[in-house]
């Protein structure tokens, strides 16, 4: 019978994966967030606003994005200083949408 090459893991160690990998992870879920605030600027420019999508945005981030780095935290790949970068990140993402959908609303839509 063919024996299959199974990953050898130890229950309670984490797999160490290096520190490069972790910060082209992060790098790649900020794109990721960065997509998100534009499929949101499209929907202001469609709605002629809505302060609303902020709040969508935020939630999502939260649901989705955090926990996914936190994670990180918690596996000891990333510091909670870093984690805090990355959550700083996103608020300024969310922020500049609230702009953007101020503007569209001060503009008559």
């Amino acid at each position: 019978m063919k024996q299959r090459n199974k990953p050898q893991y130890i229950l309670g160690v984490v797999p160490q994966i290096p520190k490069e990998k972790v910060l082209e992870e992060i790098e790649a879920v900020k794109r990721m967030i960065v997509g998100w605030k534009e499929c949101y600027m499209k929907q202001a420019v469609e709605l002629g606003g809505g302060e609303f999508l902020c709040e969508e945005f935020w939630a999502e981030v939260e649901e989705f994005a955090s926990p996914y780095i936190w994670r990180m935290v918690k596996c000891g790949y990333i510091e909670r200083e870093e984690y805090n970068e990355f959550m700083r990140f996103c608020a300024v993402q969310v922020e500049e949408l609230g702009d953007f959908i101020r503007r569209i609303e001060e503009s008559g839509g």
